[in-house]
């Protein structure tokens, strides 16, 4: 009897050891957020919104709150001190719900908006560029019901040409032909591009002072096209009356003499670049200029 309730209590001891290890518990996954770059809004080359959405994963088990703690922006592996503002940064703090029975997690995407001031970036030497690479770096709260919050970091990158407006300068003022009413005057005009694409020019409108008075205005209806990094010269042909001005005026360009002139106006520009394929430039360029007899 002795021998036999050995025997079971032997048999049991084994089976007991031969029992699996309960699995471990594991702890669930904290939100994965993610900030994606969508698209760009531009009027102009200097003022740029840069539109991204953030996104919140929840396989939580429970329900919490997303807050921005803070933010800061690289410009083409710089910190950018400033020429960065972030649009409406206080919506960036919502809820987000617990994760589904079967384990869904939540989702929750908001919109964000980055403004970029090219104008500002460029006092600082980080413009402008030919691209531009813009990682927006987002530190996040996230504070689930009942526990301690966590700190979750998102990054997004922006890449994108960069768009700068022509550059003109005034390369002489010749006379062609005085006369006591109307004198006709050739303006040599150069126009750089800085840009690696080519822009054109159209609606071209320009106005010419000398010595404080409007002389002449007018317009080119010809589409000026200039290749990416060069340059173009041409000559714009005014008439300018002298009706009603003074006669002193009238000597001075007749005798050739120094002028101190102004030249202004603005273009069309199109460049070809999805974010911003035209804008509206303007010129203003003053000098003092010998006019030449030609």
């Amino acid at each position: 009897m002795r021998r036999n309730l050995f025997f079971l209590l032997i048999i049991g001891f084994i089976f007991s050891a031969c029992k699996s290890k309960p699995a471990p518990v594991l702890a669930p996954e904290f939100p994965a957020p993610s900030l994606v770059f969508v698209n760009i809004e531009a009027d102009d080359p200097v003022n740029l919104n840069l539109n991204y959405t953030l996104k919140i994963d929840n396989p939580f088990p429970l329900a919490g709150q997303v807050k921005l703690e803070s933010w800061r922006v690289e410009l083409n592996g710089q910190k950018a001190e400033a020429g960065f503002s972030l649009e409406k940064s206080e919506d960036i703090n919502f809820s987000v719900k617990a994760a589904a029975a079967n384990g869904e997690p939540a989702s929750v995407s908001i919109p964000v908006r980055l403004n970029m001031d090219v104008a500002v970036l460029a006092a600082q030497g980080l413009a402008p560029a030919d691209d531009y690479k813009v990682m927006l770096i987002f530190t996040l709260n996230f504070s689930p019901e009942s526990i301690p919050s966590v700190t979750l970091e998102v990054s997004g990158l922006a890449a994108f040409p960069g768009v700068r407006p022509p550059e003109f300068s005034i390369t002489s003022i010749a006379i062609l032909k005085a006369e006591l009413v109307n004198t006709r005057f050739r303006v040599g005009l150069k126009i750089v591009n800085p840009n690696p694409f080519p822009v054109e020019l159209s609606a071209f409108g320009y106005e010419l002072f000398g010595n404080g008075r409007l002389w002449a205005d007018g317009a080119e209806k010809n589409i000026l096209k200039v290749n990416g990094k060069s340059s173009l010269q041409g000559n714009l042909f005014l008439i300018m009356n002298f009706i009603n001005m003074k006669r002193v005026l009238l000597d001075q360009i007749i005798n050739l003499e120094d002028v101190n002139y102004r030249f202004a106006g603005d273009a069309q520009v199109s460049t070809g670049v999805e974010y911003l394929p035209k804008f509206k430039t303007g010129f203003d360029l003053a000098g003092y200029s010998r006019v030449f007899d030609n």
